[in-house]
């Protein structure tokens, strides 16, 4: 059974292998506790593979006909705000009207969204290395991702975008998970969702978080520097082109002849330069645009409506033709990057991810005109004016991509404030009271086109926040691709930074046992199908099987509660039931390393039943785990009830004595 994550590849298998587990009761008190020791107990049914469903009846299907209906479902989420910026909750159904294309569509289904406080958490005297999903975030709240891009964002402005963003860390309300996500030579994940916002603050604060300088991001004020570079380069000093000077009447003493070289030249250079610059921003386009995409990957199986608060300095959906270069150039540095960021656009619609993009450089002045600036500006100067101009349109540019990608999602965009934490909160905000509309389209297209879609209310004076847009492609195999199989919630339990899940409340006590050891051959056959050590070289797998991980073996002591395991009492008295654990190791980078799923069958007789209700229910599992893992996610399904709870475990385990 593959399990990938939407930010990795290839897909990747459980290995259903070293596993050992036992079953015991254990003493509650107050909570689910470990013993120190686990006690020996009957050995239940274990299977290596997930409980399959039954065959279908070959005579049921030749005698019944068989109907196959596809409707498609477009689903919209709405955010209501009135004129002072708070959501609106209490509305119906009746209140709104959906159009697709201008024409009238009916609404499917219809569901208000409204955050409940955070609960206060019951204190959990664990013993160490004692790890529990219990949580103080209400399930069903906001689910948020940073995306704090040092990609695009001038190096002078990340401190001040760290400061805010670790000031509204501090000061938010337990307020639904949070994970943060840094972008530099490419997507990275600095936190896993958590509502601790302690962990979120040391992770900004660690060296993956510190400042980062793009080598593909040029400010207007530095293309400025290089263009009168340029002018020195071609033997003009002054920065004014020769045929200025002659118009000065200033007895220019370049002939005809010097000044056609010079023009030629200057020409040349500038040309390269347009070229760089171009070349610059495709990569930044392009590396920014994958990271949309790989976050939309990775909160696709996640249900409802997510947050994704894009804190940057923008990136331009496209250049306008510059008048001031010739025609080569002109068209040289004409971008058009509205496919590329519709793309990504769709892939987060189709995920219910609001784009929230938030320009971290605060309210902006032409750098010309700082007063920390010793330039002085010459209006006669051609780089002075083309650095004007080319500001000017750098920043409208910036910013009619932040609300295209804003509208198309329905987030907001904020820019020219320096209000972040306000920004941010409002984010956060909308997430929390919304509605989710969905119709079926009258009208089915699959050519790829674009679709316009329009939410109207019947009352007045309100702003509504929602997608626009989608793309009439195969919708459903783009879901099912994005989120690799959506419909096993332990998969998706399992990646690596997902959310918490805690239907089903369990702890987990690890501790090793012995000193690490290499792999044996069979161990490193399947380390090497993941991700960590995947590769389709035959010549460099064989070299990574000569070389053996090393291996720690952990043993994890479950505890659950009994009315959570969902088992069935037979007309025997024997309470049987299916549980499932599964656990995947990721190194410091969040690649998988090592994975395990088991499947387990009990038949529970009364007598151990009743213990079982008074004590609890316990499993160990025993595992080996690559030396070089930097966190365990931990998964526990009970298969009745089709309830979960998951957690993540950093690594290495704290000492004890």
């Amino acid at each position: 059974m593959p399990i990938s994550s939407p930010l990795r590849a290839p897909s990747l298998r459980f290995v259903p292998c070293r596993v050992a587990l036992l079953l015991a009761a254990v003493l509650v008190t107050g909570s689910v506790a470990f013993a120190q020791q686990p006690a020996a107990t009957q050995q239940p049914t274990a299977t290596d593979a997930p409980i399959e469903p039954p065959p279908p009846d070959p005579t049921a299907a030749a005698t019944a006909p068989t109907f196959r209906v596809t409707t498609r479902r477009v689903v919209v989420d709405v955010v209501v705000t009135d004129a002072t910026g708070k959501p609106v909750p209490g509305l119906t159904q009746n209140d709104f009207q959906l159009f697709e294309q201008g024409r009238p569509q009916r609404i499917r289904s219809f569901e208000a969204h409204t955050s409940a406080p955070p609960a206060p958490t019951p204190h959990l005297a664990l013993p160490p290395n004692t790890f529990s999903n219990l949580s103080s975030a209400p399930d069903g709240g906001p689910v948020t991702v940073i995306l704090y891009d040092l990609l695009n964002t001038p190096l002078d402005s990340q401190t001040y975008a760290k400061f805010e963003l670790v000031k509204f860390l501090k000061q938010r309300s337990q307020s639904g998970q949070v994970a943060i996500f840094v972008l530099t030579d490419g997507l990275h994940m600095l936190q896993g969702f958590t509502d601790d916002d302690n962990a979120l603050i040391a992770a900004l604060n660690s060296p993956k978080g510190r400042n980062y300088k793009s080598s593909d991001l040029q400010t207007s004020a530095e293309r400025t520097s290089g263009s009168s570079a340029l002018s020195e380069a071609a033997g003009d000093p002054t920065g004014v082109t020769a045929s200025q000077g002659l118009n000065q009447g200033n007895g220019g003493a370049r002939t005809s002849g010097t000044d056609a070289s010079y023009q030629t030249m200057l020409a040349n250079l500038q040309h390269m330069e347009t070229l760089e610059n171009s070349y610059l921003i495709d990569r930044r386009v392009d590396i920014t645009a994958e990271a949309l995409e790989g976050i939309a990957r990775f909160l696709a199986a996640l249900p409802g409506r997510k947050n994704l608060l894009w804190l940057s300095g923008s990136f331009p959906a496209g250049i306008l033709p510059n008048e001031d270069l010739g025609n080569r150039d002109s068209m040289n540095v004409t971008r058009h990057y509205s496919p590329t960021i519709m793309k990504a656009s769709d892939l987060l619609n189709l995920s219910h991810v609001a784009v929230y993009p938030v320009d971290v450089r605060g309210l902006q002045v032409n750098p010309m005109f700082s007063a920390a600036s010793n330039q002085k500006f010459a209006p006669n100067s051609r780089a002075d004016v083309t650095a004007l101009n080319d500001f000017s349109r750098e920043q409208t540019s910036e910013h009619a991509t932040m609300d295209q990608m804003a509208d198309a999602t329905g987030g907001r965009a904020f820019y020219n404030t320096n209000g972040l934490t306000e920004a941010v909160q409002t984010a956060v905000r909308d997430g929390s009271t919304y509605y989710t509309l969905t119709y079926s389209p009258d009208e089915v297209k699959t050519d790829g086109s674009l679709r316009k879609v329009k939410v109207e209310l019947t009352k007045q004076g309100y702003r509504l926040s929602y997608r626009h847009n989608y793309f009439s492609d195969d919708l459903d195999a783009r879901v099912q691709a994005a989120a690799d199989d959506p419909t096993d919630p332990l998969k998706v339990s399992l990646e690596h930074g997902a959310p918490a899940a805690h239907e089903l409340f369990f702890e987990a006590h690890l501790q090793t046992r012995g000193e690490p050891a290499p792999a044996t051959p069979v161990e490193m056959a399947l380390l090497v199908k993941y991700e960590a050590m995947y590769t389709n070289n035959v010549k460099k797998q064989a070299a990574l099987l000569t070389k053996p991980v090393m291996m720690q073996h952990y043993v994890i002591t479950y505890g659950l509660l009994a009315r959570q395991l969902g088992f069935i009492l037979g007309d025997d008295g024997i309470e049987r039931g299916t549980l499932e654990f599964a656990i995947m190791a990721f190194n410091d980078d969040g690649k998988a390393l090592d994975g395990v799923r088991t499947s387990v069958q009990d038949a529970i007789p009364p007598e151990r039943y009743n213990r079982i209700l008074k004590n609890g229910y316990e499993v160990i599992q025993i595992v080996n785990i690559p030396v070089s893992a930097a966190s365990l996610r931990i998964s526990v399904r009970s298969v009745a009830k089709n309830k979960l709870g998951s957690l993540e475990i950093r690594l290495p385990l704290a000492k004890t004595e």
